[in-house]
């Protein structure tokens, strides 16, 4: 086996895990204050990045120490993982009863408005609505690559006759280093994570607990 490469992809860790529960979300990064007139201002701290929760199932001990394994390997300095949200599939319309294979159909950024809130798309199936909540996912810059997730705020984006869409808000703004003509991800777009806490699963007669851990969305090289 060669030595580890971060991040680790999908199919060698987060794939591998027997999951129970998962949460994937966005949390504000933000601190307030009151002046003396009663008025809350809100100061932004940070960069808003995606974290969340796994929960794993219980299993027999051998599987579990195996799981145990790579999650602690994860709290090497410098480690990171990749990590999609798993409530979410590709997304689907009623006008394509067969679906789409998204792994073929070339999204691309069309256009990137002022203000780094709004985007447009081309590529889409003519005629196919995004909805609210869905991801769109997408890389930026390089040395190291940025992989970007973003849900889309307008509760529906309907492609016209050429599968381009008009502008769409999303969630978190975009940031510096995106570029039109970027091929857009529609299906469990993933994100490079770090790991925040690990809590092992205590063992029960000849089955044992998973445990839980916790991760945070990184942008750079290192955590």
């Amino acid at each position: 086996m060669a030595v580890q490469v971060w991040p680790i992809p999908t199919s060698e860790f987060f794939d591998q895990l027997g999951i129970e529960e998962a949460t994937f979300f966005l949390p504000g990064e933000s601190t307030s204050s009151v002046t003396a007139g009663g008025e809350v201002i809100t100061h932004r701290r940070g960069a808003r990045l995606w974290q969340g929760e796994v929960v794993l199932g219980r299993s027999e001990p051998e599987v579990i120490a195996a799981q145990d394994a790579l999650i602690e390997h994860l709290l090497e300095p410098g480690a990171s993982f990749m990590i999609y949200d798993r409530r979410q599939f590709a997304p689907e319309d009623p006008a394509y009863p067969a679906g789409i294979n998204w792994a073929t159909q070339p999204v691309t950024i069309k256009s990137l408005i002022p203000g780094n809130r709004e985007l447009s798309l081309q590529g889409l199936p003519p005629n196919f609505t995004l909805r609210r909540g869905q991801k769109i996912g997408f890389q930026y810059l390089a040395s190291p690559v940025r992989y970007a997730v973003h849900r889309i705020l307008n509760a529906t984006v309907t492609a016209d006759g050429t599968g381009a869409t008009a502008r769409f808000e999303v969630s978190p703004f975009l940031r510096p280093g995106v570029v039109v003509g970027a091929s857009v991800i529609l299906e469990r777009p993933q994100l490079r994570a770090k790991l925040l806490t690990f809590k092992p699963g205590a063992g029960r007669s000849k089955r044992t607990e998973g445990g839980s851990f916790t991760w945070q969305q990184t942008l750079g090289g290192g955590v």
